[in-house]
């Protein structure tokens, strides 16, 4: 009996020793913790999508990448913004309509579009308003441009918005027609966005106006369902228009900027350092698009020529036609905007 009670006590202070000497196995790639450390909880991650129907190698496309890039960047992957271009996702406004309920978090849109829920926007594209880009960047940036971003309107409707990009000058080009005042222009179809302001100017110039989601524009020049189309020579050349449409008329009558929105869903979700964040990206990703656009502009100018389409600059007179062809039309149409026109033409 006294051997099995000392054999039990020799087995006892055995395990005991090798208790007080064995080092713990920590898991891999941890550091251990001390009594008064606690285990950091896993990061969590905010996934958002962002909507665009521009390609990713244009100005926007890359605008748009290096917005997510700068978000990711700035909140340490706590918020990954995904890109979804080449209208996955819907063209513009019903990509405005999803971000209005929150389906989605981001959308880059063209102004006029968007001027179907903001009246105001109209007012910054009211046609033949802008004496040169610099004058442009200055309505946008300032108190007026900003001030629509973020106004009470925007957030009535479901949105808040962060930055424009460079839209360029818009301009006629078409299937056939050398268009070079207003009476060449007189019953031809010409698609236009979905906008009241840009169908009123092609009526007013003696066109018949042809809304179409853009995605449609390259088989109707070629079936002739429209005669012409307008916007800016990178998009006209991103999506090949130049193939169905080599005839440019520059008559620049409108700068229309793109506009990134977000949701006022996903706005009232953020915390402020996050709001901050993100409105400092997309202010960033604006002033890097510009340069892009700029480049752009210049390259597409040169490759229009290259592939064969026919520039046709307006004389100042033959410019003056188009003003005039549109000037009771901005009477009519600019009397709701009037503070807002009078001080970009003060500027």
């Amino acid at each position: 009996m006294k051997k099995w009670l000392s054999l039990v006590l020799l087995l006892g202070m055995l395990a005991l020793l090798i208790g007080c000497t064995q080092t713990p196995v920590q898991p891999s790639g941890s550091t251990g913790t001390t009594d008064t450390e606690q285990p950091s909880s896993p990061q969590k991650t905010m996934t958002l999508r962002l909507s665009t129907n521009h390609t990713e190698d244009y100005p926007t496309g890359k605008a748009v990448a290096k917005f997510a890039e700068i978000v990711k960047e700035k909140t340490n992957g706590e918020i990954v913004v995904e890109c979804y271009y080449n209208a996955v996702l819907g063209e513009e406004k019903a990509a405005i309509e999803q971000l209005q309920y929150g389906g989605l978090d981001f959308a880059r849109v063209s102004i006029s579009p968007l001027a179907e829920f903001v009246d105001d926007y109209n007012g910054l594209q009211m046609p033949y308003i802008y004496r040169d880009s610099e004058h442009y960047w200055k309505v946008l940036n300032g108190d007026i441009g900003m001030g629509l971003l973020k106004s009470d309107k925007m957030l009535e409707n479901n949105m808040f918005g962060l930055c424009y990009y460079d839209g360029g000058a818009r301009s006629f080009y078409f299937s056939k027609a050398k268009v070079r005042t207003p009476d060449d222009i007189k019953g031809l179809n010409i698609r236009v966005q979905e906008s009241a302001l840009m169908m009123g100017m092609v009526s007013a110039m003696g066109g018949n106006p042809t809304p179409m989601a853009s995605g449609e524009i390259y088989s109707a020049l070629q079936t002739g369902v429209v005669d012409g189309a307008e916007n800016n020579l990178p998009y006209y050349l991103s999506q090949s228009h130049n193939e169905v449409a080599p005839y440019i008329t520059l008559d620049e009558h409108t700068r229309a900027p793109d506009i990134l929105i977000m949701s006022k869903k996903l706005k009232d979700s953020l915390t402020a350092e996050q709001l901050k964040i993100i409105e400092e990206a997309a202010l960033e990703s604006s002033d890097y698009q510009r340069e892009l656009w700029a480049q752009s502009e210049k390259e597409s100018e040169e490759k229009c020529i290259e592939l064969g389409s026919e520039i046709i600059r307006l004389t100042p007179e033959e410019k003056q036609l188009f003003m005039e062809s549109v000037k009771e039309l901005n009477a009519k149409e600019g009397a709701k905007y009037k503070d807002m026109l009078d001080a970009i033409a003060a500027m």
